[in-house]
């Protein structure tokens, strides 16, 4: 396959943000259709790919064109596994975003259709394809930080100041399953394991029955994960990771790829390994996207696969129910 012939499904602020730069960008992939509910987004859509690209308001319809390789998904999160499985049913490979589905019953259901595909079906766990992400995973994999001990992903941000029409949505369905795969996914590149327990200190400032701030502390097999977390800092974002070993440390800045990493009795050594530039609405989507790409093209496993994706919603399931109870949950 020369060009993967593209379809999105769902134009909204994410896919033209994120998504839209990158695919004008790369030579990969043919965006030639598209599915929405408005003229305005047809519109902009005929602006970004030409008055060519196919407009439907059904996303059925788009499925049934057998001239479309595979499809891009970014509708909000409560039509994730009714979109995924009908494009597994036509046959489609499809980039989709966490979570998988809306609740428990919605994720097992849609992980047991994909898991019967054999289509590529990549999860856009974005930060995984960072080169400083992919750094300190291979550090914490290797013995140059002796048997690890302890990984925290921080994420701080003012993202939580005044809300937003996302905030009923994100209320009823809870940070974790909201927002937070791709964070729990940082720890999951380290440890390489699902966890054992999971327990969540959550706290509620500015965004109604919504966590906007808190802690989550994960058992693995082989050690320790915390994600701590606020989204209703002063501060603009920062998403971090720091993994601690029984030789060395290394902390790592994921936007802007720098890292550090300090040896028993040794100053800090530092480096930077930064994302491919600019940076189009998260760090790491344009490298998710065309290792994508090249994944249909060529037949390949994504790094984001279905065994990760399942890995990182059993956390986040197990930090939700933990969240609401109170109580250290098993996963």
């Amino acid at each position: 396959m020369d060009k993967v012939r593209l379809g999105l499904i769902g134009f909204g602020t994410w896919a033209r943000d994120a998504y839209t730069p990158v695919l004008q960008d790369s030579s990969l992939a043919d965006v030639v259709a598209v599915s929405a509910r408005s003229d305005e987004t047809f519109a902009i859509a005929r602006e970004r790919f030409g008055d060519q690209i196919a407009q439907h308001t059904d996303m059925h319809e788009l499925l049934a064109d057998e001239s479309i390789d595979a499809v891009m998904i970014a509708l909000p999160n409560r039509m994730h596994a009714s979109a995924l499985e009908a494009t597994i049913a036509a046959g489609k490979h499809a980039f989709f975003e966490p979570p998988i589905g809306y609740d428990e019953p919605e994720i097992c259901r849609a992980f047991a259709t994909a898991a019967a595909s054999d289509l590529v079906l990549q999860t856009d766990l974005e930060l995984r394809y960072t080169p400083v992400m992919q750094l300190v995973a291979q550090k914490a994999a290797s013995s140059e930080l002796g048997d690890s001990l302890m990984a925290t992903c921080r994420l701080w941000c003012s993202w939580g100041h005044g809300g937003g029409e996302w905030q009923e949505a994100a209320e009823a369905q809870g940070f974790f399953l909201w927002l937070g795969c791709g964070y729990l996914d940082v720890l999951d590149q380290v440890v390489g394991a699902a966890p054992l327990r999971a327990s969540v200190m959550p706290g509620r400032a500015m965004n109604g029955d919504l966590m906007d701030h808190g802690w989550a502390t994960l058992e693995y097999p082989n050690g320790l994960g915390q994600f701590e977390m606020s989204m209703v800092a002063p501060e603009e974002q920062e998403v971090s990771i720091r993994v601690t070993g029984t030789e060395a440390e290394i902390e790592a800045d994921l936007w802007s790829g720098e890292w550090r990493l300090r040896r028993r009795d040794e100053a800090w050594t530092r480096g930077v390994a930064a994302c491919s530039q600019p940076i189009h609405g998260f760090a790491g989507i344009r490298e998710s996207i065309l290792s994508f790409l090249e994944c249909v093209r060529t037949g390949s496993t994504p790094v984001a696969n279905l065994e990760v994706s399942r890995r990182v919603h059993a956390a986040a399931l197990a930090c939700m129910k933990s969240e609401r109870s109170g109580e250290t949950v098993a996963v």
